[in-house]
């Protein structure tokens, strides 16, 4: 390094000023390469280390309706959800959603609770959409792009006619996870990046046909995340 400075000073390309300027970096940068040698084994490993660290990626989702519909056949009540997803991230990605609904009773529904092949047909028909796909349909890959974005709908049977809270949570949106330690037995608990969704729904269900959930909006929180676009009525947080 003396070696360098002498060459720099000899040549007139710098002055005191700029010679102590440069030693304070040299030595700057000489601390750092020796930290990164220590903590990585040299600056091979370092630079693999830094490669094999897994990429978040998180898709974009546009949240449509939650609403009831009465089959005509069975006269029964479901609830059904519509989105659609597009694939901005840098890579084609695997689609395969969870998406559960929970309401203010306690009901845990899993996508097709309760959900026969002909009412998601039916549904479906009245619905008119023909790029839209069921729970089963739209697992696969999605390639990158809006011109490649898929609709999906899921859809529950409405077991719970006196709730007026509804709350969807829908996983398989990014590969983020978060590792926690249980609060009783301190093991390690897996949580994943989970988009959740508050919905309102006004009146007494058992006496409508047909009605539109009223999205409840949501402030961030202390498990919440933005480590992606906000969703104007919904929240990421890990679950």
């Amino acid at each position: 390094m003396s070696d360098m400075i002498e060459t720099f000073r000899k040549s007139g390309k710098c002055g005191i000023r700029q010679t102590r300027a440069l030693v304070a970096g040299l030595r700057r940068g000489l601390s750092l390469l020796a930290l990164l040698l220590v903590l990585g084994g040299g600056t091979g490993d370092f630079a693999q280390a830094a490669s094999q660290a897994p990429q978040i990626w998180t898709l974009d989702i546009k949240p449509g309706p939650l609403r009831l519909y009465v089959d005509p056949i069975d006269d029964r009540h479901y609830h059904y959800f519509t989105y659609q997803v597009v694939n901005s991230t840098k890579a084609d990605r695997m689609f395969a959603p969870t998406i559960e609904l929970f309401t203010d009773t306690g009901q845990i529904l899993p996508s097709g609770s309760g959900v026969s092949s002909q009412v998601s047909r039916r549904l479906m028909g009245h619905l008119a959409n023909p790029l839209m796909e069921d729970e089963h349909q739209i697992i696969g890959d999605l390639k990158q792009g809006k011109e490649h974005a898929k609709d999906g709908l899921v859809i529950w049977e409405a077991v719970d006619l006196d709730t007026n809270q509804i709350t969807i949570f829908v996983t398989g949106l990014s590969n983020g996870i978060n590792r926690v330690p249980h609060p009783v037995t301190g093991e390690d608990v897996l949580l994943r990046k989970t988009l959740r969704l508050d919905y309102v729904i006004p009146g007494n269900l058992a006496d409508t046909r047909r009605a539109d959930a009223t999205p409840d909006p949501q402030e961030d929180t202390e498990r919440a995340i933005q480590l992606h676009a906000k969703i104007p009525h919904g929240i990421w947080i890990w679950r």
